[in-house]
């Protein structure tokens, strides 16, 4: 009988400023249901020797500070062929300068919680095959393509206000993509977005509605699996 994949799931902020708790939960069970896979968790990258010796890796992350001997851990497990699936706020990584060149993005900003459409950038990508578009209510994440080398397969259209006091014009947003590093490479999903009241940017901030985002969609739980899947080099790249 073959040995069972090793996932590392890293899922956590110092901030606390999504549900990552609820987050965790639900990414160790699409990773249970997948089976043949163990599971190891852990808060932030830092644990170089586990990265490099996992076979996927899955995030869920906001602004968690990032060493150079992790970043560059985490290059050379994609460069030999590790497949990552980084989720929602994983490409928010603080004044990191090393990240965003491997991730192929960095965050920026989102408007308030609200409800938008999604569309199909790549319909016939085996990945998002029989999906068809669909509408979500999420945070609708803005973000800069630092390496204008990443394969858009989800993305909305908008442009307005979002938080940090920036203004938009209307424009495609990826809010999936694929990007090759080396061997290997990573799968980014914007959506996932999660909180409770009380997990909230900053502290001092009055609680907030209770969100859970997308996670109660078919099809998004369907996109969970299928990235999971995706990086235990169940499907192709």
């Amino acid at each position: 009988m073959p040995k069972p994949l090793i996932a590392n799931l890293i899922c956590g902020s110092p901030h606390r400023n999504h549900d990552f708790d609820f987050a965790r939960i639900r990414l160790a069970q699409a990773l249970y249901d997948a089976y043949d896979i163990k599971v190891d968790c852990f808060q932030d990258y830092e644990d170089s020797t586990a990265i490099l010796g996992g076979d996927l890796l899955v995030t869920y992350t906001s602004q968690v500070s990032i060493s150079e001997k992790a970043s560059a851990a985490i290059r050379r497990y994609l460069e030999k062929g590790g497949r990552w699936f980084a989720l929602h706020a994983s490409n928010s990584v603080l004044q990191n300068p090393v990240m965003p060149k491997i991730l192929g993005t960095r965050f920026i900003t989102h408007p308030p919680y609200q409800a938008f459409p999604v569309e199909i950038a790549k319909p016939d990508d085996p990945l998002l095959e029989g999906i068809a578009p669909f509408e979500i209510e999420d945070e609708l994440y803005v973000i800069e393509n630092v390496t204008n080398d990443i394969e858009v397969l989800l993305k909305t259209r908008w442009g307005g206000k979002a938080f940090g006091g920036h203004e938009f014009e209307v424009d495609d947003r990826p809010l999936m993509y694929r990007r090759a590093v080396g061997e290997g490479g990573v799968l980014y999903m914007a959506l996932g977005h999660a909180n409770r009241p009380y997990d909230k940017p900053f502290p001092e901030m009055p609680d907030q509605p209770d969100y859970r985002g997308p996670w109660e969609l078919p099809v998004y739980r369907e996109l969970i699996k299928r990235g999971v899947d995706w990086a235990a080099k169940r499907r192709p790249f």
